[in-house]
């Protein structure tokens, strides 16, 4: 399981905000470390609500805090780039953009690549190309 730690040092390492040791909390970042929970949090609702999970899930409130049932892969090769991108749209909307285009691409394809769940039927077999039933297959 990863913490929310985990996640920002991921996403500190994309924006170039490591110091000279390689430490991602320093007095140049506390600001990113304060608003990371409540974004740690959105993302895990959106993962939930993707994923089809029922019910609440459990909220982080520090940096120390796990991030339950989310698939490590998703939370370190997925969610840094959320993060990168909602802690840089004030002040670097460019770079920004980039990490939130790059977020949704690893999003869709974690997701479209995910085997189904027991009970779980396919329906849209060729991943919404519309009019796909034209197609040369």
């Amino acid at each position: 399981m990863k913490t929310v730690q985990d996640v920002f040092n991921a996403a500190m390492g994309l924006m170039d905000e490591l110091n000279a040791q390689g430490e991602a909390r320093t007095s140049d970042t506390r600001e990113y470390e304060y608003r990371t929970p409540g974004i740690v949090n959105m993302m895990i609702s959106e993962y939930r609500i993707l994923s089809g999970s029922p019910g609440s899930f459990v909220q982080v409130e520090n940096m120390e805090d796990y991030i339950l049932k989310i698939d490590d892969t998703y939370a370190i090769g997925v969610m840094q780039y959320g993060l990168a991108a909602n802690l840089l749209v004030d002040e670097n909307p460019t770079a920004a953009s980039f990490y939130e285009q790059r977020y949704e691409e690893m999003r869709t394809l974690y997701f479209t690549h995910r085997p189904a769940q027991d009970g779980e039927e396919i329906v849209d077999l060729y991943g919404g190309i519309e009019y796909g039933r034209f197609g040369r297959w």
